[in-house]
């Protein structure tokens, strides 16, 4: 457990140790840093907390991004901007956002693993962009463009609004956009 400058997906403390706060997630019975700041450990309440650095983000709120789904918890996806729709050609590196579970989808979700999954290539509003990059893909044309299967990682198919894999004749669900494998991003060079 590091009092210094920690980076998302850094790992932190253990489940059994401290509760998940603000600006963190928990996989595994590991908790891990959400957003990029310094970690604050509260030995009262037994917590742990990332409180984001500021950044000079050049995206705002509403902005439409392309980006890749990094890691996904029960109730938070982290993502990794790549850039934006609005923009083409516009690159930008190592910015990362989250999505809440709140801000999945229109209907009701119990696990954002069941709209999301690691890899998966999507399309996102922004939110908010400071102190942390918060996403959202509850609108109509937001969600996934692009999945691999999760048990052999080939390019799914849309089936009937479910995700198909050829190969393992298995289905997944995912929050798809409407024009899901029809999409090339130009940012995934």
């Amino acid at each position: 457990m590091s009092e210094e400058m920690t980076m998302p997906g850094d790992e932190l403390a253990t489940s059994e140790e401290y509760i998940s706060g603000q600006g963190t997630y928990e996989k595994d019975g590991i908790i891990y840093a959400a957003v990029m700041g310094k970690p604050e450990f509260n030995q009262d309440d037994k917590t742990v907390r990332v409180v984001g650095v500021k950044s000079n983000s050049v995206l705002k709120a509403g902005d439409t991004v392309l980006g890749e789904v990094m890691n996904v918890s029960n109730t938070m996806a982290n993502v990794v901007i790549s850039g934006v729709e609005e923009r083409p050609g516009y690159r930008i590196q190592g910015e990362t956002g989250v999505i809440h579970i709140s801000k999945v989808t229109e209907s009701y979700t119990d696990d954002v693993r069941n709209e999301y999954r690691t890899g998966d290539l999507v399309r996102l509003r922004v939110i908010q962009a400071s102190p942390s990059l918060q996403l959202s893909s509850r609108e109509p044309g937001l969600g996934v463009l692009k999945a691999r299967c999760s048990r052999c990682r080939i390019i799914l198919f849309n089936r009937s609004g479910q995700l198909y894999c050829a190969d393992c004749e298995k289905y997944e669900q995912r929050k798809l956009v409407d024009d899901f494998g029809m999409y090339s991003p130009e940012f995934r060079e």
